[in-house]
């Protein structure tokens, strides 16, 4: 069996894991595996490489993806199909795993399965935005490297009194990442995109966080409408001095954490099993906590969204 590892749109933590685990468990039982380097354009353009326990384990805990990773919508190209299934052909690639975020598997993983090749999705996005799933490789990664900045700011409000803190994590315009960390950190207000907010009631917030606390720590998301000019109104808002961190793509650098070096390697034990059990359309998901194997499309599930009870817990305490 020849398996083709493709990575389709941002990186995460987590997936040179993935390419370790399943190239040493293939390799070990005979199989071949090889690699796409630049995502789907990288397919066409025939950069398409055998990959080998020994030049893969090395990367096993390091940031980003041994695979480039390609956005360009190579598969809209009148013969897309063609050239794709030619060049699978053409290496004997007998199936895919597809790794990606929501639009990998919301449009990429159907167009493989329309066109009879055999694919595994792996849902690879820090954001953990995907419907079907409750956690996405990379996500408590992107979540540890956070307190990196949450812990500094704490020590430095602790001492320095008078300020509010602002910290803005990535999540597209999406919340996870934000909630979950203003969560964990004990923050004292939480943003995302996801639920509206009022400007006089965060600015009285903050204040009344300032005044009790000494500092206030307000946590968003990138998402969040207002967040390229959010600092300074806040200011404007309260005349209390705000300090603006940012994570930014760094925080999709973080190195992998435990918990995501175990998920990838379920990930790729379960999808390993799959394609040598002839399984031609599926995805690893996790459910009730627990990674498993989802039989076809990763289709038809609600839209996520983050956890209103928490939000509502976070910014409505009066700690």
């Amino acid at each position: 069996m020849r398996t083709l590892l493709v990575v389709s749109g941002g990186d995460a933590p987590g997936i040179n894991t993935v390419l370790a685990h399943y190239t040493v468990l293939a390799t070990a039982h005979g199989d071949e595996v090889y690699g796409a380097q630049g995502g789907l354009a990288g397919i066409l353009s025939g950069q398409i490489e055998q990959l080998t326990p020994a030049l893969i384990t090395p990367w096993a805990g390091q940031s980003g993806s041994y695979l480039l990773s390609s956005r360009d919508p190579v598969l809209k190209q009148t013969e897309a199909r063609e050239q794709l299934v030619e060049a699978l052909a053409h290496h004997g690639i007998d199936n895919v795993i597809l790794l990606g975020g929501d639009g990998t598997l919301r449009y990429v993983a159907p167009l493989l399965s329309e066109w009879g090749i055999a694919c595994i999705g792996l849902p690879t996005t820090i954001d953990n935005d995907i419907a079907g799933t409750e956690q996405t490789l990379g996500f408590d990664s992107a979540c540890n490297y956070a307190y990196q900045a949450v812990d500094g700011i704490l020590a430095t409000g602790h001492a320095l009194h008078n300020r509010i803190f602002t910290l803005e994590t990535l999540g597209g315009n999406t919340g996870f990442l934000a909630l979950e960390i203003a969560w964990g950190a004990g923050a004292h207000v939480v943003l995302v995109p996801e639920y509206t907010y009022d400007n006089d009631w965060l600015a009285e917030r903050l204040k009344r966080m300032v005044s009790k606390h000494g500092y206030a720590l307000l946590v968003l998301s990138e998402g969040v409408l207002a967040s390229r000019t959010l600092a300074e109104d806040i200011f404007r808002w309260t005349n209390i001095r705000v300090r603006d961190t940012r994570l930014g793509h760094a925080q999709r650098g973080a190195r992998p954490s435990h918990s995501d070096r175990a998920l990838a390697a379920h990930m790729a034990r379960l999808a390993y099993q799959a394609l040598r059990d002839g399984l031609r359309t599926g995805t690893v998901v996790v459910r009730q906590g627990k990674p498993q194997l989802h039989e076809g499309l990763l289709q038809g599930y609600p839209t996520r969204l983050p956890s209103r009870d928490i939000y509502d817990q976070i910014n409505g305490d009066e700690r």
